[in-house]
């Protein structure tokens, strides 16, 4: 049922309207080829910048962050810890 409604002569004529189509004259397609790769080309390019400017500023964030914190040695665990009853530990089954 909905391939039929697809080919309803209303739905044909907008979609054609809206169809891309290349140009006849082989300059004006070989020009329209190389501004579509150019803008690739661009757009590459501005998401691999904006990519590392993402990677450097987190780094430079951590390294800021962890600069004034003082470091354990090799052995120290650090944490919170508090003493629980035996009975409320789960028992064995």
């Amino acid at each position: 049922m909905f391939a039929q409604w697809l080919h309803h002569p209303y739905v044909t004529r907008l979609r054609a309207r809206f169809a891309a189509r290349r140009p006849r004259h082989p300059l004006v397609r070989g020009l329209l080829g190389l501004t579509g790769l150019a803008l690739l080309l661009v757009l590459l390019v501005v998401g691999a910048l904006l990519g590392l400017t993402m990677l450097l500023g987190a780094a430079v964030l951590r390294g800021l962050r962890q600069r004034g914190r003082p470091r354990a040695g090799g052995q120290v665990i650090e944490g919170e810890y508090r003493s629980v009853r035996d009975s409320a530990l789960p028992h064995p089954r």
